[in-house]
């Protein structure tokens, strides 16, 4: 069975960018400034980060949209 942190909402398989010849990996950063949290409720924003982003910045980019889409509205 595959472990379900390499796999995203839609069920596909994760693989690591390096895995990826095609695969240019953008900074975290720009990608935790550029992306918004909202993309995270759609099936592919997950994907979108994890292949543009790389894994590591796709971990910290779901965080950060959890806590974002949690806080109330002021």
């Amino acid at each position: 069975m595959d472990d379900p942190e390499n796999v995203s909402p839609g069920g596909a398989k994760i693989s690591a960018c390096e895995a990826d010849e095609a695969c240019t990996v953008v900074a975290c950063a720009i990608c935790l400034s550029e992306i918004p949290a909202s993309v995270a409720q759609s099936i592919e924003g997950p994907d979108y980060v994890h292949y543009f982003c790389g894994l590591e910045c796709l971990d910290v980019w779901e965080r950060k949209a959890r806590e974002t889409l949690e806080e109330p509205e002021g």
